[in-house]
């Protein structure tokens, strides 16, 4: 069952702020759960927490320490129960196999990280928009 948060797994401080910023004002209705280290990432994905309450969109970045983020999406795409939460992953990657390897775990979508604050916020609202709002 989807719950009204979004799970984040960003491990740089300030795209964590900026993007408060941004969700607070385009997604007030839905809680962000912010997680900066694969490890506490994992130990999330089997919690009975994550179970019950679903996000509606995991938000994911390639590069978290001690599990990155292609080991992170094998890891959700691997649990039947969560092939159907969509999983972007945002990376300030944009190696053609890095971006090939994350479609080939089952990420819906890959998007390079805006390099600047303008940008994020006419990227971010309207990636939200499309898979909060209207994908279905």
């Amino acid at each position: 069952m989807y719950s009204k948060h979004i799970l984040s797994i960003e491990d740089n401080k300030t795209d964590v702020a900026l993007m408060k910023r941004i969700f607070s004002k385009h997604v007030p209705d839905y809680e962000i759960t912010y997680i900066s280290d694969g490890e506490e990432a994992v130990a999330y994905l089997e919690s009975n927490t994550f179970k019950k309450a679903l996000p509606k969109l995991i938000l994911l970045d390639m590069k978290v320490p001690r599990v990155d983020g292609l080991e992170l999406l094998r890891k959700i795409r691997s649990n039947e129960e969560y092939l159907h939460i969509p999983v972007v992953m945002l990376s300030s990657s944009d190696l053609p196999n890095d971006i090939k390897e994350a479609y080939e775990i089952g990420a819906n979508s890959f998007v390079e990280k805006p390099k600047n604050y303008v940008d994020l916020c006419k990227a971010l609202p309207v990636l939200i928009e499309y898979w909060i709002v209207y994908n279905k």
